[in-house]
């Protein structure tokens, strides 16, 4: 029986598909980023009854639970084998650093100063990627990338003071973006080898066995004051949502997102988490919206629609 090739793809055809897999890519990674713009919301209504750290553990347990459970069903095939894992268990580390040294540096200083700071981690994602990727940025995405920088700060230090800075929580800042920055780079070599379900799935299990140890610890091994916040629905409901939402969808999204973009272009929407958080406040926690707010949200999606539009 004769066989007809199939015919390869026109020029024209390929350069459809990909600009098609880019939107998808984008959409992905607008969406991942406004769904961890709201965490922030849902986290509030969780520590109302639980320490952060009981919300951590819970939180990334019962997504790693819920992927399982996907693995297992065969819902979603992964493959661990032959794979790259030195960038994979670097990526749990710095996971993992990064929690605990933003945690810390809030503690330290305060929520203005903190923002500041963590606003300048996507011109360390931009280093990184050019030292250890080669990703050269054009000089239009470097400045077109500041914008977001400059309309987060000027969110942050809308009507706030820096107050008192302590020295560890200025250290810990330092090493929170520099966490961030490596992060994001480690995470774009990672997507070479691993798919967005199976970067999600063993990033969410590792941090779920650190932070139930940490809880543990911090609670003196104490199961009844671990389990006690599930009775409650304050912390029950947006302990899921954060878990479903946030920790599975978003990670899935943006991992999705990574393989087809270079670094400066994913580090650009980190911005847009933080316009989120800020309209996530006015909207339900009746916080007011002010003209600094609404400057910085311009600069932030204009920032990001330039950096991240595909030629």
């Amino acid at each position: 029986m004769e066989t007809k090739d199939i015919p390869a793809l026109s020029e024209q055809e390929t350069e459809k598909a990909e600009k098609r897999k880019y939107r998808i890519a984008m959409l992905c990674a607008y969406l991942g980023h406004i769904i961890w713009g709201f965490s922030l919301l849902f986290t509030r209504m969780a520590i109302r009854v639980a320490d952060p750290d009981v919300l951590l553990a819970w939180r990334f347990l019962v997504a790693t639970l819920i992927m399982t459970v996907l693995v297992l069903t065969k819902r979603v095939h992964v493959s661990f084998k032959g794979k790259q894992w030195g960038p994979a268990i670097l990526l749990v580390v710095l996971q993992l650093i990064y929690y605990i040294t933003e945690s810390y540096s809030v503690y330290y200083t305060n929520t203005t100063f903190s923002g500041v700071v963590l606003a300048v981690s996507p011109v360390l994602s931009i280093l990184f990627a050019l030292l250890f990727l080669k990703e050269y940025p054009s000089r239009r995405q470097v400045l077109f990338c500041f914008l977001p920088v400059i309309g987060v700060i000027v969110m942050t230090l809308s009507g706030s003071s820096l107050g008192i800075i302590q020295p560890i929580g200025l250290a810990c800042l330092i090493v929170t973006c520099v966490v961030s920055g490596a992060y994001k780079t480690v995470n774009r070599k990672t997507a070479e080898s691993f798919s967005s379900f199976e970067r999600s799935y063993f990033v969410l299990a590792a941090s779920a066995v650190g932070y139930v140890i940490m809880a543990l610890v911090s609670n003196g091994f104490d199961i009844k004051a671990f389990v006690s916040p599930l009775a409650d629905p304050q912390f029950l409901i947006p302990m899921l949502v954060l878990s479903v939402f946030c920790s599975i969808g978003a990670n899935l999204l943006v991992n999705y997102s990574v393989k087809s973009m270079t670094v400066i272009k994913y580090s650009s929407f980190g911005s847009l988490s933080t316009l989120c958080s800020m309209f996530a406040g006015v909207i339900f926690l009746d916080e007011p919206l002010t003209v600094a707010i609404f400057i910085g949200a311009v600069l932030i999606l204009v920032g990001i629609h330039e950096v991240t539009k595909q030629k």
